[in-house]
């Protein structure tokens, strides 16, 4: 029987094999991924890592890059597209009693098995949507896309980033990864890497109340880049900001 990894693997080349044979998109279907997962025996592989130690480092290396940016043991952080819990394993012991975590995920299963394996009060997982989060009141320090918008299209991004804008506490932080292609007019890809062109990007934010600090940039395998930002409040007007 195949493993995990490898049918990942087989599903990524297949979807990327159709584009090139076709010209059309073959949409990776990832609430139907979740569904046929077993994540007791493997909840990992699926949202990246190829091992359990892997997945254990990358959740230290997440939760020290938030805390450059300035979280403490006392923020209220919204977890979108927390998946298996890459992120809330470092946080469930950084985090104190007065610290605050939600997750948020497209996959039911993510956030079923998210549920039995953190047990704290102050944490809790909800369903969200492609482009809807949660019914939340409260608001939040820290709002984190990991690896989120390396997987939706513009339009998608530009909703999420404006749901996310409702939900941010004065002073707070969104946090954001993405694949950039500044040669292109729009995007590039299916659902298994997009790549945007920023500006492009930018113009849909227009209006949003966001303002846009590109904190970093890493060189990828193949063409193009991955850039991280930052999006606070603006404080004077309306218009997306950018430095």
């Amino acid at each position: 029987m195949l493993s995990n990894s490898t049918l990942r693997r087989l599903a990524s080349r297949a979807v990327r094999g159709l584009h090139r044979l076709t010209g059309r998109r073959a949409e990776v279907d990832y609430r139907r991924w979740y569904s046929t997962w077993d994540l007791q025996r493997d909840y990992w592989t699926i949202v990246g890592p190829a091992t359990k130690e892997e997945y254990e480092r990358l959740s230290l290396v997440k939760l020290k890059l938030l805390i450059d940016l300035g979280l403490t043991p006392q923020s209220r952080l919204l977890d979108v597209g927390c998946g298996t819990g890459l992120l809330a394993s470092a946080l469930h012991d950084f985090l104190d009693e007065r610290g605050e975590y939600v997750g948020a995920d497209i996959g039911s299963e993510a956030v079923e098995f998210c549920r039995s394996r953190f047990g704290r009060p102050n944490f809790s997982f909800h369903v969200s949507e492609m482009t809807k989060l949660p019914p939340l009141i409260q608001r939040f320090d820290f709002i984190v896309f990991y690896s989120v918008f390396t997987h939706t299209y513009p339009l998608e991004t530009a909703a999420l980033l404006r749901e996310a804008s409702r939900l941010l506490a004065p002073g707070g932080v969104v946090f954001a990864d993405l694949f950039a292609a500044p040669l292109i007019e729009e995007y590039n890809g299916d659902r298994s890497a997009v790549e945007i062109n920023p500006d492009y990007l930018m113009r849909l934010l227009e209006g949003s109340g966001l303002k846009a600090d590109l904190i970093d940039i890493q060189s990828r395998p193949r063409l193009g880049q991955r850039l991280f930002y930052q999006f606070t409040l603006c404080r004077s007007d309306n218009r997306l900001g950018i430095d």
